[in-house]
């Protein structure tokens, strides 16, 4: 866009204004039949306020609301850059993005491109441009299945259309939940980028249910995870195949005889931590001799039974029925949800319980993976939020389920006595604990360290940014026996670096 503006500043000498010319700020060389010019008129040079009555203040403040509310709906979000691999041609990225088009009130899947030459301290304005061609992602009459109408009520979304993807950098490999089904696209990667508008490609099921919170596997974008009846699945993209992972749901309809779920997060962890999936795609995928992959998962498996029960009138059941919910009220008991891995299609626990590895811990506030699938790690929180624990768990942490206590007693023996969990980072104050998604761990170039970056705000009242180094100082635990948490395994900071506001 081409702007005409006209830039008014404050002059040291109160109430009078000076007015700057002109300024023409032309991002590319050559302007498209669309640009736009826009001026900004001179506003009055006394300074005036217009004086409203209560009831007029009131209707300016709901309109600011209504307002504001408008923009962040429309704002784009969730941007992915993309680097151009042609050197000869003008643009150097392409960035996807998740926005409303212009005309449209639904979120879309949309792109724009970033020229390699931007003249010197001028306005680049990008084009907006539609991935999908036609495509409508709201269901038909609006209906939601109850899993996204409680999902969208908790991530308090006001927007309709595409409200979240996955998406893989190297295969170009697009999925998202639409239209109460799973699509995918492909632009970029193999099969370079596309120039005008395509049609996704619907993903078939055999489940009955929704299909919810969907990602594409790292180490294999063939294959895809997703949620179904509060059990974690997974299926071929390409085939459709399908496997059901975890049996915790037994798919009755009293909430009070099945209160067990896989691969979800819980009311409390998506209400007060903002955290709404409950599992998380390892990124390596180690071969065999063989060719064959090992695709791992790390999933919360939780155990609400000790959960009040509450009922809510609903208006959208038929005869006044009411919904039933498990609510956690303050100073009850809340969920269980010891974390869970699966490799291949074999379920795995921790070697312990959950309770006993790391005693006092209420809540996983965050989960995942290091980038080379060495460690999964969590930050894990007492219930007064006030001890933050950040701790790696190696795979090899994890034995197979099985119901049998000799087989169980022969896995925990074969636990090297090297593995075990360690906690590189915590937090002790007096304080609320705000918790943040500001974790980058760095690739290991040392077995025996660890470097990343985590932000703090407890040490002097302000959030600063830390790059903390610790050393991984290995125990040696009989795992048959009673564990305790020693000082070997606790955090050992060697140096942070914090980088001032």
């Amino acid at each position: 866009m081409h702007r005409v503006k006209r830039v008014k500043l404050e002059d040291e000498t109160e109430g009078s204004w000076k007015s700057y010319t002109a300024v023409r700020m032309t991002a590319v060389d050559e302007l498209s039949d669309s640009t736009e010019v826009v001026e900004i008129e001179d506003v009055p040079s006394q300074f005036f306020v217009e004086k409203h009555s209560w009831d007029g203040l009131r209707n300016i403040i709901h309109s600011s609301r209504k307002y504001s509310g408008m923009v962040i709906n429309k704002a784009p979000h969730d941007f992915q850059f993309v680097q151009r691999q042609d050197e000869s041609g003008p643009y150097s990225h392409r960035l996807y993005y998740l926005g409303m088009p212009y005309g449209s009130r639904e979120n879309s899947l949309l792109y724009s491109e970033i020229p390699k030459k931007i003249r010197k301290e001028a306005l680049l304005v990008l084009s907006w441009k539609q991935m999908l061609d036609h495509f409508q992602a709201t269901p038909h009459h609006g209906v939601y299945s109850r899993e996204e109408e409680l999902l969208r009520e908790r991530k308090r979304l006001g927007v309709f259309g595409i409200t979240s993807y996955d998406y893989h950098a190297e295969s170009g490999l697009f999925l998202f939940q639409a239209s109460n089904s799973l699509f995918y696209c492909r632009d970029g990667g193999h099969n370079g980028l596309v120039a005008s508008p395509m049609k996704p490609v619907e993903i078939k099921t055999q489940c009955s249910g929704t299909r919810m919170d969907p990602k594409i596997s790292p180490g294999d974008p063939t294959f895809m995870a997703f949620i179904n009846s509060n059990d974690l699945w997974v299926a071929s993209i390409e085939t459709g195949e399908e496997r059901r992972l975890t049996y915790c749901h037994k798919g009755l309809n009293n909430v009070k005889e099945d209160p067990k779920s896989a691969g979800i997060a819980t009311f409390v962890i998506q209400e007060e931590f903002d955290r709404f999936t409950g599992y998380w795609w390892s990124p390596a995928a180690p071969e065999d001799p063989d060719g064959v992959k090992t695709l791992q998962l790390l999933y919360e498996e939780v155990d609400e039974s000790e959960v009040e029960l509450i009922h809510v009138p609903s208006p959208a059941l038929e005869e006044r029925k009411a919904d039933v919910y498990r609510y956690p009220r303050t100073g009850l008991h809340s969920p269980s949800s010891p974390p869970q891995m699966i490799v291949s299609t074999q379920d795995k626990e921790l070697v312990l319980p959950f309770t006993t590895l790391f005693p006092g811990v209420e809540y996983i506030a965050r989960a995942g993976w290091t980038k080379d699938g060495k460690y999964a790690w969590a930050v894990l929180l007492d219930r007064s939020q006030q001890r933050l624990q950040l701790v790696l768990l190696p795979p090899a942490l994890f034995i197979p389920v099985t119901q049998d206590q000799a087989q169980r007693e022969e896995s925990v023996e074969a636990v090297p006595e090297g593995v075990h969990p360690f906690i590189i980072y915590e937090e002790i104050t007096d304080i609320w604990i705000n918790v943040h998604d500001i974790f980058y761990p760095f690739i290991q170039t040392n077995n025996d360290e660890i470097t990343f970056l985590w932000a703090n705000e407890s040490k002097t009242g302000f959030c600063h940014l830390y790059k903390v180094t610790t050393l991984l100082q290995q125990g040696c635990y009989q795992w048959t026996r009673d564990y305790m948490q020693t000082e070997g395994s606790r955090i050992h900071c060697l140096y942070s670096v914090s980088f001032m506001d």
